[in-house]
């Protein structure tokens, strides 16, 4: 198992949560500083942070994997146990170098659900089928 601590904040207090997880079984024990603590399953880690993230909604995570336009392809998900995304750009193909870590430290355009995200998804890809001008 592998491990990592992500900035939280709660009541508009700044926080850290320790996240214990397992790639390769799709589980993240997602533990906070009050006691709380959980594992969650899914098909892979992006879709446990997911989880998390909908169970805990007036929880903001400063993490990647929360950030609005980042999302897992189906091979980088399969590659990585889903630690792995791209940050998308409006109008822009995924490229390598757009791949980050979900888990890695991010406060700039947090989705407040993962609902959102979905949403940039679709509409990142209507922006690749869009006339060039």
């Amino acid at each position: 198992m592998e491990h990592k601590k992500i900035s939280i904040i709660v009541n508009e207090a700044l926080e850290q949560a320790n996240l214990s997880y397992d790639a390769a079984k799709g589980t993240i024990e997602f533990s906070m500083s009050n006691g709380f603590k959980k594992i969650y399953e899914a098909d892979d880690l992006y879709l446990c942070l997911a989880k998390i993230r909908n169970e805990h909604p007036k929880i903001t995570f400063l993490c990647k994997g929360a950030k609005l336009n980042v999302t897992p392809s189906r091979m980088c998900s399969q590659m990585s146990g889903g630690s792995l995304a791209y940050e998308l750009t409006l109008g822009k193909s995924a490229r390598r170098e757009n791949i980050v870590h979900i888990f890695d430290h991010e406060d700039c355009n947090i989705s407040k659900t993962p609902k959102e995200q979905q949403d940039y998804f679709k509409t990142w890809l209507n922006s690749l089928n869009a006339p060039k001008e």
